[in-house]
């Protein structure tokens, strides 16, 4: 945590938050103190983020001499996975202070991380040609089992989830294009089953284009 900034009638505690490692499956929050240390009425007219992850509890105000406000920077659950550094940008009135940065950093742990990752583009497919994607997953905990969700029939023929004897799964899709559909997105959703609370399901995306010929 980064301690108060003075300058030009406000200061801000802290600038900057490291939020840790912490789970990504839950919310995180951080509130930020504005205070206006100058003579005169400072304005705190919006706030604007780097990222939809991040989401400010803020109300416009005019802040007097000597006043103080706060504002609220929240991480919504499974919104940011891994290392990441993300700002907020409060803007004002005071001169030389239009904007001022607030940054929220951490490294967020997924309830199970996905390689390669959770959304892919496959490029050019050529119709009725099979193309197998493998995914492998690794739940955050050892107590956590992983099963695939039903899905709606697709050009995906042949889906099959299987633990690995470390502990990990193995996700593979034997997919065969048609050539009805030029641009297609498969979905796959697979339940995490936990007894220490209730998770979402993992949801991976696979995207790509069907080339009736090369």
């Amino acid at each position: 945590m980064t301690t108060a900034i003075f300058a030009k009638g406000l200061s801000v505690s802290p600038v900057s938050f490291d939020l840790g490692r912490f789970p990504a499956w839950k919310t995180q929050a951080q509130t930020f103190t504005v205070g206006n240390t100058g003579e005169s009425t400072v304005n705190l007219l919006r706030v604007r983020s780097s990222c939809s992850c991040l989401a400010a509890d803020f109300r416009p105000c005019a802040l007097e001499a000597g006043q103080e406000t706060s504002l609220t920077v929240t991480i919504p659950a499974n919104s940011v996975s891994g290392d990441f550094s993300e700002a907020v940008f409060l803007e004002t009135d005071a001169p030389g202070q239009e904007f001022l940065k607030l940054t929220v950093s951490g490294t967020a742990i997924p309830a199970v991380e996905v390689q390669p990752k959770r959304e892919v583009y496959l490029g050019r497919l050529e119709a009725g040609k099979e193309r197998v994607c493998v995914f492998h997953l690794i739940p955050a905990s050892p107590e956590m089992s992983l099963r695939l969700l039903p899905e709606a029939p697709d050009c995906a023929s042949q889906s099959e989830l299987v633990q690995e004897d470390d502990g990990t799964y193995r996700l593979e899709l034997h997919i065969r294009p048609d050539a009805s559909h030029r641009f297609v997105l498969l979905h796959r959703q697979i339940a995490i089953d936990w007894q220490e609370e209730a998770l979402p399901p993992l949801e991976i995306k696979i995207r790509f284009t069907v080339a009736e010929f090369f």
